[in-house]
């Protein structure tokens, strides 16, 4: 009897130190859940490059960023973007300053640029023609699009420290310059440091 005693006591103290600790970790689980910040996804809708190299270069890009977040506001510091051939630069432009992105909301990036396209290093300025120019002719050059800034998340009664984002859209055109369908609405990577 004394044993049987002794076995309840010892739950009914179990019970009572544990159950608090399970349900305050319980709303903390839940609180994390609904306010963790969630990474901007990119989606490229368009893609033009034409004249590569040339004195008409044309870059048309316009991409979509979402916020998928229930609570948390983005702030991008100003965001800036280049277009590479495998590791070399072929233009870079400032999309925006600073913005601020609401919850559940998307934003279009769109811009164009007119100048003069070419490969950033000049060694190397006639083998990368000459692979664009291969790739070109087999039906597909692929490039990678690149977005850089660094982004805040805002919460209703806390602010987060800063992150550097960095998006990477790989796009394939075709002969035309145009974006393969292939490639279209394809989500981005991003990655946050």
């Amino acid at each position: 009897m004394a044993t049987l005693r002794r076995s309840f006591s010892y739950r009914l103290l179990c019970a009572i130190f544990f159950t608090p600790i399970f349900v305050v970790g319980i709303i903390f689980l839940i609180l994390w859940l609904s306010l963790r910040p969630h990474h901007p996804k990119f989606h490229v809708k368009e893609f033009t490059l034409r004249g590569l190299g040339q004195t008409n270069g044309y870059l048309n890009v316009n991409v979509t960023v979402r916020n998928p977040s229930h609570r948390v506001r983005i702030y991008y510091d100003s965001m800036r973007g280049s277009v590479y051939y495998k590791d070399q630069r072929v233009g870079v432009v400032s999309v925006f300053e600073s913005h601020y992105q609401e919850p559940k909301n998307t934003t279009i990036l769109h811009y164009v640029y007119n100048e003069p396209l070419t490969l950033t290093t000049q060694a190397s300025n006639n083998q990368r023609t000459i692979e664009i120019m291969n790739d070109r002719t087999q039906g597909m050059v692929v490039y990678s699009l690149q977005f850089k800034s660094v982004i805040k998340y805002k919460g209703s009664m806390w602010d987060k420290r800063s992150h550097r984002m960095h998006a990477t859209c790989n796009v394939g055109v075709g002969p035309n310059g145009v974006i393969l369908a292939k490639y279209k609405d394809r989500k981005c990577h991003v990655h946050m440091s």
